[in-house]
């Protein structure tokens, strides 16, 4: 069976973007999420109330994830990963977080600005059983180089731990801030799959502050363990009304799923 997976950031709410700001653009973001229809997909940068939108918009999917503040936050940053609840199943989920102590909420890890997070979630398919998979999900910081390098060890030990029982297949989504030639993004490559590896052209910016375009490289990725038979990579960089749904396009990217 295919499996689409998406990783978008909806840009935090904040009255400064104008006519850019959520609540002026929230439909834009339900409908290219309808439009691209992922079985699963992550977000960043999605507040509570702002995910509370999306669950209003699109009753199909159920959502995994917590604030980065801890389980009693229901407000802040979150990295959710929705999933469609015809289709799927969540069998275990987990957060942690991006430090040198990744099970204290709200950590802030080696010289990043803000505390980070990663959430996972372990899905089985409702009509074969035996699909089974982990998706991940996360944000790296946009300040601290060092940050972002130690994230990626620390989730590739993590994927390597939530392999260490059954070898799943993994799928690593999420804004990562960080351009194809960073330390963090040959870090990750050495050890699982690009996505952007199945476009024929470079895949350009991803990043485009609400002004579109092209031109630039993408911090925004979906990664996978090699046991993943990726298909069809899609960057959406459609406008609806003729304005964006966010200040990041959407990537997605299609896989087959295998029984095991």
């Amino acid at each position: 069976m295919n499996v689409i997976t998406m990783t978008f950031n909806l840009r935090v709410n904040v009255d400064s973007d104008g006519s850019n700001a959520w609540p002026h653009r929230k439909h834009r973001a339900a409908a290219v999420i309808t439009d691209a229809s992922p079985d699963l997909f992550g977000t960043q940068e999605g507040s509570g109330a702002m995910l509370r939108d999306l669950d209003e918009a699109l009753p199909e999917y159920g959502r995994i994830g917590t604030g980065r503040m801890g389980q009693g936050d229901r407000d802040g940053e979150h990295c959710a990963i929705y999933y469609k609840q015809a289709d799927f199943s969540i069998l275990q989920e987990g957060q942690f977080w991006l430090s040198e102590t990744p099970e204290k909420p709200g950590s802030l890890g080696w010289d990043g600005s803000y505390p980070r997070i990663c959430t996972w979630g372990l899905f089985q398919s409702t009509k074969d059983t035996g699909v089974r998979f982990y998706v991940v999900n996360t944000h790296f910081d946009h300040m601290g180089a060092v940050a972002r390098q130690e994230s990626a060890k620390l989730i590739l030990d993590h994927i390597q731990r939530l392999r260490k029982e059954e070898a799943l297949p993994v799928i690593l989504m999420g804004d990562l801030n960080a351009g194809p030639g960073e330390a963090e993004i040959a870090i990750l490559r050495e050890a699982l799959q690009d996505a952007y590896e199945l476009l024929d052209e470079p895949a350009g910016r991803t990043f485009h502050d609400f002004k579109g375009g092209l031109e630039g490289e993408p911090i925004d990725y979906i990664f996978t363990t090699h046991d993943v038979e990726m298909v069809e990579t899609i960057i959406y960089r459609d406008t609806y009304d003729g304005a964006y749904p966010s200040d990041h396009y959407p990537v997605s990217m299609k896989w087959r799923a295998a029984s095991v």
